[in-house]
């Protein structure tokens, strides 16, 4: 599988872009007061795309040596991509007044970029290594 690596990077890294774009996307709609981002087409677009980067996140996981995850980069990372889940799946939940809305969102935006930045560096530092 090892041969299809960068098929499944760019893959991976392209529904993470997807995944992040559309998550803002739905998030300043409801905080705008439209309805388009609760409908059930939206939110399967979504689950589709988050299923994807899943999807290719494990292939990865599973071609790559862990000698690659030696220094616990991966880890942080995924906290900060459960934070991601956590902070879009509160933020897009009609539930909440706004001004949690906007803090659910921004917080799970913040999270989606340190994530980015601890992937692309192979780094627990991330933007900061």
């Amino acid at each position: 599988m090892i041969e299809f690596y960068p098929q499944i990077l760019a893959v991976h890294i392209a529904a993470i872009t997807l995944s992040g774009g559309w998550t803002a996307l739905r998030g300043l709609g409801v905080l705008a007061g439209m309805d388009w981002p609760r409908h059930i087409a939206a939110r399967l677009l979504g689950w589709a795309i988050d299923g994807t980067v899943l999807t290719a996140a494990a292939m990865l996981l599973t071609i790559l040596p862990s000698g690659m995850f030696a220094n616990h980069w991966l880890t942080v990372k995924l906290v900060f991509v459960a934070i991601y889940f956590a902070g879009a799946w509160h933020g897009l939940s009609p539930g909440p007044r706004k001004s949690r809305r906007l803090a659910s969102l921004a917080f799970c935006m913040v999270a989606f970029g340190l994530a980015a930045g601890i992937a692309r560096a192979h780094d627990p530092l991330g933007w900061l290594a």
